[in-house]
C-alpha cells in the first residue's frame, strides 16, 4: 500500500508537479520504502498498488465536541451546530467530518475547507488514482496519549523539525509550529486544572519554551510517537476520521462491492432466468385451470341441463354421492354413478358424448371392438333397476362406435 502526505496548500499551479513524501508498506504495516514523487511519477512506478492520503495539519483541525446523542447519524447531524463558536468561517466553506466517541464520553471532529477538499481530489483523479482513504495527518497519533497532562516531542515525520507533536487525555492530537508552541503551552496549560498542569516533554527543554517551573510540572520521558506507529495507523481497513465521507464518499473511494461485482452479476442473471421460468409456468397453470374449468362448465351444462349452475364441482359430488335433494334416490346422480361404474371399469374405450336426464342416459362410446361393447351391454343390463337399449353401432378404421340408452328404474 502507498501512503502518500499531500500537500500543505493545494491548488496552487507550478511550473513542475510537486514532489510528495511517500511510503510503501507491506501487508503487516512494515515500512518498505519511501521518497519523494509527484502523483503521476507514483502512478508510473506503483499502477497496482492501492492509495491512501494524508491531510497535512496545518490544513485540517481536530477538535473534541459534546454531542448529547448517541446514534453515529444523529451525531453527524449535530456536528455543525456543536462546532459553530469555535469556527471563523462559514459552514457552507468548510467540510466537518464526525469522528468516534472517546473515553470521555465526547466526539472526535476534523475541520478543513472545501475548496482543499476539492484540490486534493482533483490531483489524485488528474494522475489516474482513486483514493481509499483520506486521513488527517495528526489523528494518526491519537493512541500516544498520556494519562495527565500534556504530552510533547518533536514531529516524527520527514522535515519535521520545525514542527512539535503535542498530546493529551482530554483533547485531539495537534502538530504545532516550534516557534508558536511556547506560547500555545501556557494558554493551553492554563485551562488545566493545577494537578493536571503536567507537561512530559521528550527532545525539549523547559527554558526554550519559555516556560517555568511555575507553569508546570516538568517529567522527561521516552517519545511515544513513532513514524511507522503513525503509518501503521494509517493502514488499518477503517479509519474513523476518514475525510472521504459526505459529497466526497462516491467516485473517489473504492465501492466496497466492486470486488463482487462479477458474482453479483452472475447471481442478477440467475434469478433472471429463475423469475423468467416460475412466471412461464405460473402462465401455463393459469391457462390449464381456465381451460379445466371451461370443460367442468361446458360437462355440467350437458349433464345437468335444468340445473343452475354455482359450483359445478360440488354440486357434481353431491349428485353422484346421490345427495341433489331434487334427483332422490333414483335421480340423475344415482342413474349417472352406476352408468359411469359400469362404463368405466376396466378402462375398455371412451366415452365421446352423454345426456343425462334424471330418468335416462344416453351414450356416444368409442370402443376398440364390438366384443368390447357387449361386455359393457351385459354390466348394463346386470345393474340393478337399469334398462340398456342399443341405439346403434358403427365400424370405422378408430374402432367401434356405439350410441346407448340406459334408463332407470326398469327390470
Amino acid at each position: 500500500m502507498l501512503i502518500v502526505l499531500l500537500p500543505d496548500l493545494p491548488g496552487i499551479e507550478t511550473l513542475e508537479p510537486a514532489r510528495l513524501q511517500w511510503w510503501r508498506t507491506g501487508r503487516d504495516g512494515t515500512l518498505e520504502e519511501s521518497g519523494q514523487d509527484s502523483l503521476s511519477q507514483l502512478r508510473s512506478r506503483f499502477p497496482t498498488e492501492r492509495l491512501r492520503a494524508l491531510a497535512p495539519a496545518t490544513t485540517v483541525n481536530l477538535y473534541r465536541v459534546a454531542i448529547p446523542v448517541r446514534r453515529a447519524a444523529a451525531a453527524r447531524a449535530a456536528l455543525p451546530f456543536a462546532l459553530e463558536d469555535q469556527l471563523g468561517q462559514e459552514l457552507e466553506e468548510l467540510h466537518l467530518v464526525a469522528g468516534p466517541r472517546r473515553a470521555d464520553g465526547r466526539y472526535a471532529a476534523a475541520v478543513t475547507e472545501q475548496r482543499h477538499m476539492q484540490a486534493w481530489l482533483e490531483d489524485c483523479q488528474d494522475a489516474g488514482w482513486r483514493l481509499e482513504a483520506l486521513l488527517p495527518q495528526a489523528s494518526l497519533h491519537d493512541e500516544a496519549a498520556p494519562d495527565v497532562g500534556l504530552y510533547v516531542q518533536r514531529s516524527p515525520w520527514p522535515a519535521g523539525d520545525d514542527q512539535a507533536l503535542v498530546t493529551s487525555a482530554d483533547q485531539e492530537p495537534v502538530l504545532i509550529e516550534t516557534g508558536m508552541l511556547g506560547f500555545w503551552l501556557k494558554q493551553r496549560l492554563a485551562q488545566l486544572d493545577e494537578e493536571q498542569r503536567v507537561l512530559q516533554l521528550h527532545g525539549f527543554q523547559l527554558t526554550e519554551l519559555g516556560l517555568s517551573d511555575a507553569d508546570a510540572q516538568v517529567r522527561q520521558v521516552e517519545p511515544l510517537a513513532t513514524l511507522e506507529a503513525a503509518l501503521k495507523r494509517a493502514q488499518q481497513p477503517a479509519r474513523a476520521l476518514n475525510l472521504l465521507v459526505g459529497p466526497y464518499a462516491n467516485g473517489m473511494a473504492t465501492p466496497p462491492w466492486r470486488k463482487l461485482r462479477p458474482v453479483m452479476v452472475a447471481a442478477g442473471v440467475l434469478l433472471a432466468v429463475v423469475v423468467g421460468q416460475l412466471a412461464l409456468e405460473g402462465m401455463a397453470l393459469s391457462g390449464e385451470r381456465e381451460r379445466l374449468l371451461a370443460e367442468i362448465d361446458q360437462l355440467f351444462d350437458r349433464t345437468l341441463p335444468n340445473s343452475r349452475r354455482v359450483d359445478p364441482v360440488t354440486q357434481f359430488r353431491q349428485a353422484l354421492a346421490g345427495g341433489d335433494a331434487q334427483a332422490g334416490q333414483n335421480g340423475t346422480g344415482s342413474l349417472l354413478y352406476e352408468v359411469l361404474a359400469a362404463v368405466g371399469e376396466g378402462d375398455p374405450g371412451r366415452i365421446r358424448q352423454f345426456r343425462a336426464t334424471p330418468t335416462d342416459v344416453e351414450l356416444e362410446l368409442q370402443l376398440p371392438s364390438f366384443a368390447e361393447l357387449e361386455g359393457i351391454r351385459a354390466k348394463l343390463a346386470a345393474g340393478p333397476g337399469l334398462s340398456e337399449t342399443l341405439q346403434g353401432a358403427d365400424s370405422g378404421t378408430d374402432g367401434v362406435t356405439a350410441r346407448l340408452r340406459v334408463e332407470g328404474g326398469g327390470s
